[in-house]
């Protein structure tokens, strides 16, 4: 791993400067030394591109995705007042077309090409002893060719994940009837140590890049097994087939592929996943801890420096909390003055959660109160109160009653997403990266467009039922239906509202924005998108030309 990072580095001290004495470094007196000499050492680099994936505590692609487009979708809701130092404000205000990005958006991008650095690197190994039809290590057994079959599927699972968030932040949305020929950023899918090459790199098109992603996803499916690696302490820390399979649900889906995205989805509900009873329990693990339902998560161990604090801006609890942000009575469950962003009022009433908060009525409905997701992944506050008389400052009635509500500027009640940081170790809880109700609601929303309403239907309410939530018959069920159960059970993960409203085509409306000052972001989206950080425009030349 530690020469891994240092060719990393040397790549990106190439990629940052213009120097013509660069082209002299690769005068190389003597032959590079491989940095992997036999498949256990090979490991550790199908270990490195889970551990970048989650970059630093500001700057996680895994959070980036998760608040930016949470706080540009239409369900959500910006409390003016509250600003904090994150950049949470422009994405809620859709600045896209006049910003250039900053804060996390900015900080994750050099993450995710260090993820594709370190995937390419070790996959251009496997390549070079493919073309010279030899073993890439001395004297392999059978089982050491068996597990390099699925190292190589889990690094093409990691470089086709770590472009499908680029996709999704700096390059406009794949449209199924355009051309997508322009390129947004640098597409690389090999491994070099050319001065030249890595100075002059290529734009990859729209229509490119999706295709890289779908071929990784596709060949690390055919290579991964169905099984986890059991001698990890958290095996669905590392993907599987049934991974591959749900990203490339994901893929086909937001690129109107929906027969092979109803495919993959058949795929992964007839594996050996089901829902937990409870909705709460993929989001209250540390460490080896297990949930039924998550496909593929990122595991945390006490001591990891490598947790993710961005889900602080949207979501209901500090990273800082400790004992499942319920411990002490409440005393830990402490909610950063930078979190600004709550469900929208619209999205409250259309999903029968509260009456019509826009007009002044927070009534919470009958509907919310038999959800068992309203009170476990999400939290209802109400207004600001002022610190009641004789109550001390480190009182625990003062937590339970008004610590998360007294901020002046929080002047009505609000509901926030609550699933974050909810573990024994707070900061450090596990973060489900695929869970089978998303694939579940998938496939509702597929066969119902096909007309199949018995079948969308029966997927529909396998998640209702483990919310406490009455079925819906076949005959009865609309697409709303569809949409609302899936903003109740996967709001605020993954990025999952605009990515679903944008595989439907439909229009990615306002929520409670200012109708005079916003319009829905519209198919085929041809805007909406950030650019990259400018420091890369400036030393990238693939930018300038």
């Amino acid at each position: 791993m530690k020469n891994l990072k240092n060719i990393t580095l040397i790549i990106l001290l190439l990629i940052s400067g213009g120097s013509c004495k660069q082209d002299t470094f690769f005068q190389l007196s003597r032959p590079v030394q491989p940095p992997w000499t036999s498949v256990t050492e090979f490991e550790n680099a199908v270990r490195e591109p889970y551990v970048l994936m989650m970059g630093s505590a500001w700057g996680s692609p895994v959070g980036t995705l998760s608040l930016k487009n949470y706080a540009e979708s239409d369900i959500s809701q910006l409390l003016q007042g509250i600003t904090g130092a994150n950049y949470s404000i422009n994405y809620y205000n859709r600045l896209y077309k006049t910003l250039l990005p900053e804060d996390e958006i900015s900080w994750c991008f050099p993450y995710l090409y260090d993820v594709i650095t370190a995937c390419n690197a070790p996959l251009q190994l496997l390549a070079d002893a493919a073309a010279a039809n030899k073993d890439p290590f001395p004297a392999m057994t059978t089982s050491d060719k068996e597990l390099l079959s699925r190292y190589k599927g889990e690094l093409l699972f990691m470089r086709g994940l770590a472009y499908w968030y680029l996709a999704r932040m700096y390059a406009p949305p794949y449209d199924p009837a355009g051309t997508n020929d322009k390129g947004y950023f640098v597409l690389r899918r090999e491994y070099t140590n050319s001065a030249t090459a890595l100075k002059n790199p290529k734009l990859g098109t729209v229509a490119e890049v999706w295709k890289a992603i779908q071929e990784d996803l596709e060949q690390a499916k055919s290579l991964l097994p169905e099984s986890y690696v059991t001698t990890e302490p958290a095996p669905k820390g590392r993907v599987n087939k049934f991974a591959a399979s749900a990203m490339l649900s994901r893929v086909y889906f937001i690129t109107g592929q929906f027969a092979k995205a109803k495919t993959e989805c058949d795929y992964v509900i007839g594996g050996p996943y089901k829902l937990d009873n409870d909705p709460f329990t993929p989001f209250n693990l540390n460490a080896g801890a297990n949930s039924d339902e998550v496909i593929w998560e990122i595991a945390f161990f006490s001591g990891s420096a490598r947790y993710d604090r961005v889900p602080t801006i949207f979501s209901k609890c500090n990273y800082n909390a400790r004992n499942g942000g319920r411990g002490a009575g409440g005393a830990s469950y402490s909610r950063c003055t930078w979190a600004n962003l709550t469900l929208a009022y619209s999205t409250l009433k259309q999903i029968g959660w509260m009456a019509d908060g826009q007009n002044g009525n927070y009534t919470t409905l009958p509907g919310a109160l038999k959800d068992k997701r309203f009170t476990t992944n999400y939290c209802r506050l109400g207004e600001y109160r002022d610190i009641p008389a004789g109550i001390s400052a480190d009182s625990v009635l003062k937590f339970q009653n008004t610590y998360e509500t007294a901020i002046s500027v929080i002047t009505t009640p609000q509901v926030w997403e609550d699933k974050h940081f909810r573990a024994a170790d707070g900061r450090r809880s596990n973060v489900p990266m695929l869970r089978l109700s998303e694939f579940l609601l998938t496939r509702s929303i597929i066969l119902f467009n096909q007309n199949d309403k018995a079948g969308a239907a029966a997927d529909l309410n396998v998640v209702r039922e483990r919310a406490g939530l009455d079925d819906i018959l076949g005959a009865n069920i609309t697409a709303q239906d569809i949409h609302n159960e899936r903003i109740r059970e996967l709001a605020a993960e993954n990025g999952d509202r605009t990515y679903y409203l944008i595989g439907l085509r439909q229009p990615i409306g306002i929520g409670d924005r200012d109708a005079g000052k916003f319009t829905p972001i519209l198919p085929p989206y041809s805007d909406y998108y950030w650019q990259v950080p400018l420091e890369e425009q400036q030393l990238n030349k693939a930018y300038t030309k």
